[in-house]
């Protein structure tokens, strides 16, 4: 990374410079990993949905095959009556709707107070982004 990086850094053009210099290094260094993961599952094979472990010198080496699965909700809908009930693979869990929430408290204060009794709220991390 440039020099100046390591110095001290007081201004926001040369934050912002070392910044895109770090996520330029960042995306450097994330290719070349994904890279020699690629050569490594050449080398091993992966399977479907699982893992294996490989121990190579000093180092075990794990590759884990996984299956993204996601619920079509009309066509749950449309087998779910042929399943047994006791049997259904599915869950319904509550969401936050976080638009209607919004308007809630722009337009519902009272409603909103105590839709909050509900809700847990901390910071999130916050973004930055250099352009």
């Amino acid at each position: 990374m440039n020099d100046i990086c390591n110095d001290t850094l007081d201004t926001l053009e040369v934050l912002a410079e070392c910044w895109q210099a770090a996520k330029t290094a960042e995306a450097e260094a994330r290719e070349q990993r994904v890279a020699i993961e690629e050569q490594i599952i050449a080398l091993t094979g992966v399977k479907e949905e699982g893992s294996q472990t490989h121990k190579v010198g000093e180092r075990k080496v794990k590759v884990t095959g996984k299956l993204t699965r996601k619920l079509l909700p009309e066509e749950w809908e449309r087998v779910a009556k042929s399943i047994p009930e006791a049997l259904h693979p599915v869950q319904y869990k509550a969401s936050l709707d976080l638009k209607g929430l919004r308007y809630l408290e722009a337009n519902e204060p009272e409603t909103y107070s105590l839709v909050c009794q509900a809700i847990e709220t901390k910071p999130a991390k916050p973004a930055v982004e250099v352009v």
